[in-house]
């Protein structure tokens, strides 16, 4: 109960949070020269499709968490898996840096009977192939910048990016390993350092699931869909302002955009709108306009992905509580 309680305030602080600052960036759109002009005069036919496609987005990421959680010896409903996933998306867009994700995460599969070792061991590799055509973008678009293959013209920085992300990604990953490797030779003499052995054997644990996961269509499938369908929602918001931009400006733009969601700020928001108008501008676009599909993009991405979360959550918190009630009247019994 006190986990649901916990959840439930850091939603709605969140919420809160959200709004307050969507309201600080509809003033500060106003400060843009044509940024206003853009947005009332955007096409509700392009808004539409951007909504259709942000749903296909949200589908793509349930089932790649679907295929990364619920396999043997600890198989999870779909339903179930569905309505976490989402729920998690709008922890992403309403909570600062997603902290009631995993809360909600961990809460959800232990209550139904999963291991908390093995629900850390399954966020291993979920995290890592959720991530793949991520890094795997930032290779490519990164080649793309420093050759200057596309229109529009980009700083050194700003093509250089992208290979510094994956750098820090295999960075981050190697350090994690060698973390692991020291905690296994931690003698267990103490409980708190048969926990932290325990612990140093989730991350190598998960490793080595990721092959076996990754066959699964859903899995990289559903991650591609996810990160391909919510970048296409902002080239989208350009079409909406009838001012369309290259592709591969607009994907470079939103993957090092995706950066300010790191920032303690409910969906980043603050973070990710100037990253991505910066990349825009350097690269030649408008201004005006860039900043009038951000905030489409922004719109739809974070007020879907809330939306539909916070109604999955709706559905999960009370099915979970009964569910759990009915096992332990059963083992009661």
């Amino acid at each position: 109960m006190e986990n649901g309680i916990r959840l439930g305030t850091m939603f709605r602080r969140g919420a809160l949070m959200l709004v307050l600052f969507a309201g600080l960036g509809y003033l500060a759109i106003q400060l843009v020269p044509g940024a206003s002009d853009r947005l009332a005069s955007a096409s509700a036919g392009w808004i539409a499709v951007c909504i259709v496609v942000e749903l296909v987005a949200c589908a793509g990421f349930a089932a790649c968490f679907t295929a990364c959680f619920s396999y043997p010896p600890h198989p999870v409903p779909r339903e179930r898996t569905s309505e976490i996933a989402l729920g998690e998306l709008a922890a992403f867009a309403v909570v600062p840096t997603g902290l009631a994700a995993p809360l909600l995460r961990f809460w959800a599969l232990g209550r139904g009977g999963m291991p908390i070792r093995e629900i850390g061991v399954r966020s291993v590799v979920h995290a890592v192939l959720l991530n793949v055509p991520y890094l795997g973008a930032a290779l490519v678009l990164g080649a793309w910048a420093v050759s200057d293959a596309g229109s529009g013209d980009a700083s050194a920085a700003v093509a250089l990016a992208p290979f510094a992300i994956v750098a820090a990604a295999f960075v981050i990953a190697g350090l994690l390993l060698l973390a692991g490797r020291r905690g296994r030779r931690i003698e267990p003499t103490t409980r708190s350092r048969r926990f932290m052995r325990e612990l140093a054997t989730i991350l190598p644990d998960g490793l080595r699931a990721i092959p076996d996961r990754a066959r699964r269509p859903a899995a990289m499938g559903g991650a591609a869909v996810y990160w391909a369908c919510d970048c296409a929602v902002l080239w989208l918001a350009f079409q909406a302002i009838d001012a369309p931009q290259s592709v591969w400006i607009v994907a470079l733009a939103y993957m090092l955009g995706q950066l300010g969601t790191w920032l303690p700020l409910p969906g980043g928001v603050g973070g990710v709108e100037p990253l991505m108008a910066g990349v825009l501008h350097t690269s030649g676009v408008n201004l005006g306009a860039s900043a009038a599909a951000i905030v489409i993009y922004r719109a739809v991405s974070l007020g879907l992905q809330a939306a539909v979360g916070a109604a999955a959550v709706g559905l999960l918190v009370p099915a979970v509580r009964a569910e759990a009630a009915t096992r332990s009247g059963r083992q009661g019994s």
